[in-house]
């Protein structure tokens, strides 16, 4: 939670600025004239001198924001003439005294004054009748009569002083933050700090962040780092606002958007903006243009949600509570940082969080405990559909495995619990919850059925219309099916314009299905619209290998691994490198890179069974057995392993041994097309041609409509046998290579 008082004063329509920077004027009001001008003074203070006052997370980035704002068009082009901005330890309280002043110095009758401050607000636990203080970078910690911070008996005369003896216009918006351990913390300094600033004064105009008994929040996924009503506020002063798309965005449309907005995306703590003052005054004018810009740069975006920040609440309520309940809370925290949710039982966040939940003296810290725990689950996902649409590389693409997401479902689906179905965040949880499953089956009937329930709940998920794309490669001639996967491809790519996934998965499938030339033509598509997307550039040099096309595949290889930083594990790349060394004639180039990227990770399986595969081919049949069996003993599971091991022995004369193995990887697998043909070799070495041929149909068949494992069976002479039997080869090879 932003632990800081945000006044926000005087905010103007940029069409009132008729003498200023070409902007167009409004009809003339009593306070209005051809002449008017804009002066403002913005102040943000995250990091206080005084070790002991709480420092601020986003309270500078909030008012630098605003600057920013007011620097824009929309905000009327403000030059440095007009516009002083505090920062941190800029802001003295001399200095914002000082211009304070400069305002009442500067403007005239019919001008505006625009004041900007974010910082602690809070009141003297002596003084209990004191309307409070704006609390400046050098204020001393609880004795804020010494210095260092504005009364709020100065500032409200400074506003009375504008609005009612010089006649400027004056639009108060007030950002008040409770949260912090300050001199009022124990009877509510701060509440009575941001009750002075809801009186209204003649000529004023006031926008609050929230309700005096509520919390003002701020989070990471508001811009980045940004208070929510901040956040919003901008918004919908560029235009967001402007429900009526008339190009105005006035009082009573701004008070809707923050209302909607920020209740909305706060929850399920409680934050509700409040408007003071004529409900169709105007703000500002709407320049398409900016709001456009603003638009486009929100395309394609992921709704995040992020833990909000209640350590000064926090530190609040634990000091009054029991030493084991703290203890407690304590664990919770531990276990949501270790990743620890669901699991081990009695010593896990949930476990900590079902009881704490009902815990009486933690009652002002369920709301935030409650989003947190829900923002945690989520996290890591977020950043995989993140990490997807900026087209990077995933565990998935660099490892070759899913491990790692297999828990996301179940943290999502406990995330969307922990919120319910009233929140916003719901619908989104629960898409994301079964887009999880959809991309970790690799059945693709049962990923489509996921992905389509992802769409019911979220219609507008890129994700799911870009893997729906992989949904329909088994039969990719059909022209239904074809039609199928155009349309997810239009989708996704009309959600994401520039988003490369579709593309990699489009071409990704055509390559599954050995269709090269038309994978080729889509990756080459991607690549001209991207040239420096590396993911990109890796399929693509995947697709070049596939056809022998040495000569692509080798340099781009070599720029995607030389573009990584190189303790980065990749050993797909890297295998795929080495292949293309040794089929080109330079296999101990090859097997002096693998044995040299073994380095990088030496639990890695696919880094040992490369070398060994290399080691099989040189004729250096004991140390590729001894890869092999290392990798079965850090991970038993290795099909791959098995179905070498059986190849090698079956190759040596081992054919007992031979069997074992591949009869193991085919428990483990039993559609895998690689054990079924190398079971075919096997039987064929043996002369046992019938049992060959029937491995052999299978593994095509299973190769076939199954192809990540991709099968020249002309790479294997001791299927000599089987050839010789013409008419029975023949048509085996017609019915699963008819295009050859």
């Amino acid at each position: 939670m932003k632990n800081y008082l945000t006044i926000l004063l005087l905010l103007f329509s940029v069409s009132l600025f008729a003498q200023q920077k070409g902007a167009g004027p409004l009809p003339k009001s009593e306070f209005q004239n051809p002449k008017s001008a804009t002066f403002a003074v913005v102040v943000g203070i995250s990091d206080y001198q005084d070790p002991t006052i709480p420092d601020l997370r986003f309270a500078d980035r909030d008012a630098q924001a605003f600057a920013n704002f007011l620097r824009s068009p929309a905000g009327g082009a403000l030059d440095e003439d007009h516009l002083k901005v505090l920062i941190n330890e800029e802001a003295t309280a001399g200095k914002v005294a000082a211009n304070l002043y400069w305002l009442m110095d500067e403007c005239k009758e019919g001008d505006q004054a625009i004041i900007y401050f974010s910082g602690h607000g809070d009141a003297e636990d002596r003084f209990k009748r004191q309307p409070g203080f704006l609390l400046c970078w050098d204020a001393p910690a609880k004795v804020y009569l010494a210095g260092g911070v504005i009364d709020l008996r100065l500032l409200q005369d400074v506003i009375s002083s504008l609005s009612l003896d010089t006649k400027a216009r004056v639009l108060v918006v007030t950002d008040a933050c409770r949260s912090g351990k300050l001199s009022g913390s124990d009877y509510g300094g701060a509440q009575v700090t941001a009750a002075s600033l809801q009186k209204q004064f003649a000529n004023e105009i006031k926008i609050l962040s929230c309700q005096p008994d509520e919390y003002s929040i701020e989070g990471k996924q508001w811009g980045g780092g940004r208070g929510a009503f901040s956040y919003h506020l901008l918004d919908g002063l560029y235009g967001m606002a402007d429900g009526n798309a008339d190009g105005v965005v006035d009082l009573k449309e701004i008070g809707r958007y923050l209302e909607d907005k920020v209740a909305q995306e706060v929850a399920p703590e409680h934050q509700n903006p409040m408007t003071i003052g004529s409900r169709t005054e105007k703000l500002t004018d709407v320049f398409p243009e900016l709001l456009a810009e603003l638009k486009e740069g929100r395309k394609g975006q992921l709704q995040l949600f992020t833990p909000t920040d209640s350590r000064g609440i926090e530190a609040e309520v634990l000091a009054r509570a029991d030493s084991n309940v703290v203890e407690m809370y304590r664990a919770f925290q531990v276990a949501l940082a270790e990743k620890h949710f669901l699991g081990p039982e009695r010593a896990c966040a949930d476990y900590y969080f079902g009881i704490l939940s009902q815990e009486p003296q933690l009652e002002r810290l369920h709301s935030s405990m409650r989003r947190n725990y829900a923002a945690a689950l989520q996290d890591d996902a977020q950043q995989l559909l993140n990490l997807m649409l900026k087209g990077g590389f995933t565990a998935r693409i660099l490892k070759g495995t899913v491990l790692e997401y297999s828990q996301f479902p179940a943290y999502l689906e406990k995330a969307a619990e922990l919120l319910g179905p009233e929140n916003y965040m719901y619908p989104i949880l629960r898409a994301r919850e079964y887009f999880f499953k959809g991309y970790l089956t690799e059945d693709l009937k049962e990923s489509k059925n996921y992905l389509l329930k992802a769409l019911e709940w979220q219609p507008d998920m890129p994700h799911a219309y870009a893997f729906m794309i992989r949904s329909f490669r088994e039969n990719q001639g059909d022209k239904e099916n074809q039609d199928s996967i155009l349309y997810y491809f239009n989708k996704a790519t009309e959600l994401v314009p520039s988003w490369s996934y579709p593309y990699i998965i489009l071409g990704n499938s055509y390559y599954l299905k050995r269709k090269y030339a038309k994978a080729e033509e889509i990756l080459e598509q991607a690549v001209s619209l991207d040239p420096n997307h590396q993911y990109l550039k890796f399929v693509l040099a995947a697709i070049y290998a596939a056809q022998k096309k040495y000569e692509l595949a080798e340099p781009m290889f070599e720029e995607v691994l030389a573009s990584m930083s190189p303790d980065i594990c990749f050993p797909c790349a890297q295998s795929m490198l080495a292949a293309i060394y040794r089929n080109t004639g330079h296999p101990d180039k090859a097997i002096k890179y693998l044995e040299e990227k073994m380095q990088l990770d030496s639990t890695n399986g696919m880094y040992f069974n490369s070398l060994g595969w290399n080691y099989f081919l040189a004729g250096r049949y004991e140390e590729a057995a001894q890869k092999f069996q290392h990798i079965i003993s850090i991970d038993s599971q290795f099909v791959t392993a098995y179905n070498n091991l059986g190849l090698l022995y079956a190759k040596t004369g081992k054919y007992s041994e031979s069997e074992k193995y591949l009869s193991r990887a085919n428990e483990l697998s039993p559609k895998n097309a690689v054990t079924h043909i190398y079971c075919a070799v096997l039987y064929s070495i043996r002369q046992q041609t019938d049992k060959a041929f029937e491995y052999l149909e299978l593994g095509l068949k299973y190769g076939y409509n199954n192809p990540p494992d991709d099968i020249d069976i002309n790479e294997y002479p001791e299927l000599a046998p089987l050839r010789e039997q013409k008419e029975r080869w023949d048509a085996l090879m017609k019915e699963y290579f008819p295009d050859h």
